[in-house]
């Protein structure tokens, strides 16, 4: 990003941080340090407002994998001028090739790789995509886990989006806990006897058990 974008994502955040401060119980918990250089930020997926309540966490701006967020045009122009990442049907066989040429420049991505919201305290599938980007960039990875009440989750059916005959559902977390589990950063071995495809799987599945155990240490804590 130019010294413009980076510097309307920066008040961005802080406007995010202000209401963090505000309404949000922000319960953060963390490993280990999140080293500087490019790095593969991956969490689960509970909200639909996940990415704003962790984007003050990263120190730095971030290319975000958005997919149904994309579904409206003004927004995509406002998500395509900050270079995010276009995840929609018809623009996910590009999302491997742009996340990791953002890498290879110094900057970071971040990707929730289960694709669609999950109960909070369940995963569900990790697809392979965040396994490709890290076999081809070899860029550590940043996992966190996410977990909210119940009783902080609202949902609205009637902003629920509608992508190719599949529903998305809108669902919210603006007051109450929210908890953040930031991982050690995590560079597992690539597998050069495996074909990439498999190898990405079982990538996939080793970030999948790191999320897993993030988020059994802070699932009962607090509510």
């Amino acid at each position: 990003m130019n010294l413009l974008k980076r510097s309307l994502f920066r008040a961005f955040v802080s406007g995010i941080r202000l209401y963090q401060r505000l309404f949000l119980d922000l319960r953060l918990t963390r490993e280990g340090y999140i080293p500087a250089g490019p790095k593969i930020f991956v969490t689960n997926h509970i909200s639909t407002t996940d990415p704003y309540w962790v984007l003050p966490l990263f120190g730095e701006p971030v290319h975000i994998i958005i997919g149904p967020g994309y579904h409206s045009k003004l927004m995509g122009r406002v998500y395509d001028w900050f270079e995010q990442i276009n995840a929609m049907p018809a623009h996910r066989h590009t999302v491997v090739e742009k996340a990791v040429a953002y890498l290879q420049r110094g900057e970071s991505v971040y990707t929730a790789p289960e694709g669609d919201l999950q109960t909070p305290g369940r995963l569900g599938r990790f697809f392979p995509g965040v396994g490709r980007i890290y076999r081809r960039s070899r860029a550590p990875i940043i996992p966190l886990g996410l977990h909210a009440p119940c009783h902080a989750i609202r949902e609205y059916p009637n902003l629920d989006l509608v992508v190719d005959g599949r529903r998305y559902r809108t669902v919210v977390v603006m007051r109450g806990p929210f908890h953040v589990n930031i991982g050690r950063p995590f560079s597992p071995a690539v597998r050069e006897d495996l074909d990439e495809d498999a190898d990405a799987l079982r990538i996939a599945d080793d970030v999948r058990g790191q999320i897993s155990r993030l988020i059994e240490e802070v699932r009962t804590v607090g509510e």
